[in-house]
């Protein structure tokens, strides 16, 4: 990661890929980029829908659409960890509720890293809306 401005612009790179990180201007950032604290949500969310659609492909369930949010509270102290995170995802797809809630069950448990990391210091709630 090499800094890129005066402030707190940095620039990550692994592999062939890049992402900006900053903080906000309220903080001394310029707001050119994702917080890591942001990226982090992003990776939770990110490795359950790659899991989630793995586990109902190969299930023979097709997915028609997939979308996800993340929200979620902080420690007032710090280190302001994650203590609470609502991850709802918005699926269409014509796996039955079993197959769904195997997917569901073997990304908290077993597959999905960010999840068990997260999951040390926060409370996490992961919704199903079918769509």
């Amino acid at each position: 990661m090499d800094r890129i401005d005066s402030g707190f612009g940095m620039l990550a790179k692994a592999g062939n890929h890049k992402v900006y990180l900053d903080n906000s201007e309220d903080f001394g950032g310029q707001d050119i980029g994702f917080r890591p604290m942001q990226l982090m949500l992003i990776s939770l969310a990110g490795c359950s829908a790659i899991d989630i659609i793995t586990i109902l492909e190969k299930g023979r369930f097709s997915i028609r659409n997939y979308s996800s949010e993340v929200r979620a509270v902080r420690r007032e102290e710090m280190p302001k960890t994650f203590e609470k995170i609502d991850l709802i995802i918005t699926i269409d797809t014509d796996a039955t509720d079993d197959a769904m809630d195997r997917a569901v069950e073997l990304t908290k448990t077993k597959y999905c890293s960010a999840f068990a990391v997260l999951e040390a210091t926060a409370s996490i709630d992961l919704t199903i809306i079918r769509s």
